[in-house]
């Protein structure tokens, strides 16, 4: 009993159906977005449209946390150098959770301009040899210089292995670390994010505290996702005199096309959908001067895109009549470092920000990372016995803005159908249907059981294409079930015996594909080309998820809608009122939430069902599920809500 050959066996080019559906999807609004900001005309439309993306910003990663009256400041040493000194910094952004970081002194009294220097994604990012040239080329154009590490990067490692003591995302730059923490806060309706901009303001704050520094003339720069965080910290926090955000801007949709993965601090949740753009982000500091750094090679963020985002930036700049506050400086270069688009960033900064014109330096000597680490074994939490982890963080969070959440639901009589309307609205299960139109492409016998191959569509304009094998006894009677593993119909030789004995149960059986799944699986996006995994962090279902998120959308909604269509489909097919599910790992999830969003389900059959968004987003070591990417679900439909709903109707449901 086998499934599908390549292609649907020949009908239809499934290999890129969902990326084709999501950037079509996009496009419409990319259209809408521009259309929108050509509307603008004056500094009142543009003001007002910051005013709703900072809102909206804001909204979608949750807020910002209440900032620590109290940092805590601690000065661990002092390395005495020539022209400048470089200080080891600790101090607290949240109760017992430290920020490390250097400050790099420039000789005399000051004060001095500040610069914040954000890093991107690197093992040790403050010790990196070209974050400490940076640090101290700035520092010698007098300069006080911060850098600080990064959540989950440097001395601020989060996840250990219990056994061995090693990180457990060791070598990842903190991008697996940032990704597996930020899972949890979209669970909970927020982004790391969040946390990442506090600590910069807490950075910040910092740096206003310090006598040597000139509080209005404060800048702040970062490559990468320190490109991202200057961007983030542009946009919300005032006290921003001058960005140089590098290497991090480019235009959505070139982004999009190109297949790329963005991390979980980057991928904000419905901003493809709502219009949030990245010269949103840069425009943020109208009329205040921007310093755009671009590689003329990089991989991540294509130039093409920055070009269209600097010409719409410029456009807002002009009705301020501040066009050459906005500055593009590039490097024929791949991604890179701020240290390597110094001879256009760093003169734009002394020329906004400092006593004098910029001066380039010789090469001055690093230091080792052992040197520059504010704690004795380079880790907070071995420093620190009362540490807290960004895991602590958001659960503490999560208890105040969710506190019922993880509990047995309050049930009226209403709750099942109430339930189910929240459903319908989060996952989007109400969109229009096409005509299924169901292709039957064979029918064999195996074991005096029917066996046919079908296809349908779900979704026109774009196309969705699903598929599944119906296996039937000769004359079923019983109520007729789908089928739901987790790679669907790639299963069915290894689970023949199985399959038999659900359609001897059942009577019909229809183990089904939706989007993305078995026979219309997306083909590996081998972007970036050292990710392996198809379905673990930075794979092609991480990508794919993280495309659905910005577009305000899921994997697991839109394969629960076509689950739904499937049963439409089966019910025709078996002339039958009601129908059963049996899922399997993921597939269990799928099987689940299509079960308590239809009225038709007679007893659904879990097993290996992964644990709850709540302990997901709560518990220590869990498991990392791309296809279960999903904002906001654990307050009011998470796996009890469902489970308590579906036993208030009368359904049937098995937990093995």
């Amino acid at each position: 009993m086998d499934g599908f050959s390549d292609a649907v066996n020949g009908y239809f080019d499934v290999e890129d159906q969902l990326s084709r559906y999501f950037l079509r999807q996009a496009d419409g609004h990319f259209s809408a977005e521009q259309d929108e900001k050509r509307s603008i005309e004056s500094r009142s439309d543009f003001e007002a449209r910051r005013e709703r993306v900072r809102d909206m910003f804001l909204s979608r990663i949750g807020g910002l946390p209440e900032r620590s009256k109290d940092l805590s400041i601690e000065t661990v040493d002092r390395h005495e150098r020539d022209e400048y000194s470089i200080e080891m910094v600790s101090f607290e952004s949240n109760s017992n959770f430290h920020v490390t970081s250097n400050c790099y002194v420039p000789d005399g009294n000051g004060p001095h301009p500040g610069i914040l220097f954000l890093c991107g994604h690197l093992d040790d990012p403050k010790s990196d040899p070209l974050n400490q040239k940076a640090c101290i080329e700035l520092a010698l154009n007098g300069f006080v210089v911060l850098i600080v590490d990064p959540i989950g990067q440097g001395e601020r490692t989060q996840y250990y292995d219990s056994e061995t003591g090693d990180p457990v995302f060791d070598g990842s730059g903190g991008v697996f670390t940032h990704c597996y923490a930020g899972q949890k806060c979209f669970y909970a309706g927020m982004n790391l994010a969040r946390y990442m901009i506090n600590d910069a303001q807490c950075a910040l704050d910092y740096l206003h505290q310090r006598d040597d520094v000139d509080n209005d003339r404060i800048g702040v720069t970062g490559t990468s996702g320190g490109g991202t965080q200057t961007l983030y910290l542009s946009l919300v926090d005032d006290r921003i005199d001058a960005a140089a955000p590098c290497c991090s801007v480019t235009e959505r949709r070139e982004w999009l096309k190109s297949g790329k993965r963005i991390d979980a601090e980057q991928a904000i949740y419905g901003a493809i959908a709502d219009g949030i753009n990245y010269d949103d982000l840069i425009t943020a500091m109208a009329p205040r001067p921007i310093c755009i750094g671009a590689a003329t090679s990089d991989e991540y963020f294509p130039i093409e895109g920055v070009r269209d985002a600097i010409d719409r930036t410029q456009r807002i700049y002009d009705l301020y009549d501040a066009k050459e506050r906005v500055r593009l400086v590039t490097a024929d270069r791949t991604h890179c470092s701020v240290y390597e688009l110094r001879d256009g960033v760093f003169p734009w900064l002394c020329e906004n920000l400092a006593d004098s014109e910029y001066v380039s330096h010789d090469e001055r000597r690093t230091l080792e990372t052992a040197a520059l680490q504010c704690t004795p074994r380079g880790s907070v939490q071995k420093a620190y016995t009362d540490e807290r982890t960004v895991d602590d963080l958001i659960r503490e969070d999560v208890a105040e803005t969710h506190p019922t959440a993880g509990t047995q639901p309050t049930v009226d009589s209403e709750y099942a159908n109430e339930l189910r309307q929240t459903l319908v609205e989060t996952f989007d299960l109400d969109r229009n249907v096409c005509e299924l139109s169901p292709r039957f492409i064979d029918q064999t016998t195996s074991d005096e059981l029917k066996v046919e191959r079908v296809w349908f569509k779900t979704e026109r304009n774009p196309d969705i294409v699903v598929t599944g094998v119906l296996v039937s006894v000769p004359e079923p009677t019983q109520s007729p079930a789908i089928v739901l593993y987790e790679r669907g119909t790639e299963e069915l030789p290894e689970r023949r015996e199985e399959v038999v004995s659900l359609a001897d149960e059942y009577g019909t059986v229809f183990v089904f594909d939706p989007r993305g799944v078995g026979a219309v699986k997306n083909r590996a996006i081998p972007i970036p080309w050292w990710v392996d995994a198809y379905d673990d962090i930075y794979g092609t279902e991480f990508k794919l998820a993280y495309d659905a998120l910005q577009l305000k959308s899921s994997l697991l909604g839109m394969r629960v809608f076509d689950v739904l269509r499937s049963v439409a489909f089966l019910r025709n097919e078996a002339d039958a009122e009601r129908i059963s599910f049996v899922g399997e790992g993921i597939g269990a999830f799928y099987a689940l939430y299509a079960g308590a969003a239809t009225h038709s389900v007679d007893r659904i059959d879990l097993h290996d069902l992964p644990p709850s968004f709540y302990e997901m987003t709560t518990g220590s070591n869990v498991p990392f599920h791309p296809q279960l990417t999903v904002f906001d679900v654990i307050g009011a439909c998470d796996v009890p809500q469902l489970l308590t709903a579906l036993d208030q109707r009368g359904v049937q449901v098995d937990v093995q």
